[in-house]
């Protein structure tokens, strides 16, 4: 349980970071749009964001080289699906966004040494 509670806890701070980060005219509508509503209707609490973060991440190749990046990956992903709506699983152009926020948060000086620290927990909890 303390492996899944420490991806809570990852998710929570994304998920403030998100929060923070939303601007009125832009995200904020988008995020609160009837549309992405309906297609995201369920909430979604730490603990089942976390469980399903840990089973996206228990698929990953174990000898895969850049297993830590694709779990730092479906968290991310995860995260975003979870404040901006389900719907966008099938939008090609939320994956590019993705790849854009990965980009700059393993490059930014203050972000990245906080993903590279976040990969091994995530790949942590693999076993349970």
């Amino acid at each position: 349980m303390t492996r899944i509670d420490a991806n809570g806890q990852l998710a929570a701070l994304i998920q403030r970071q998100l929060a923070a980060l939303k601007s009125p005219g832009r995200l904020a509508q988008t995020a609160s749009s009837p549309q992405t509503q309906a297609g995201g209707a369920e909430p979604t609490t730490h603990e089942s964001l976390a469980s399903l973060i840990a089973r996206r991440v228990r698929m990953i190749d174990p000898d895969d080289p850049q297993r830590g990046r694709k779990a730092f990956r479906v968290f991310l992903e995860s995260v975003l699906l979870a404040e901006l709506g389900k719907d966008l699983i099938n939008d090609a152009a939320f994956y590019q966004m993705v790849d854009h926020i990965q980009f700059q948060m393993e490059t930014d000086p203050q972000l990245g040494p906080a993903v590279r620290e976040a990969a091994p927990l995530l790949l942590e909890g693999k076993g349970g």
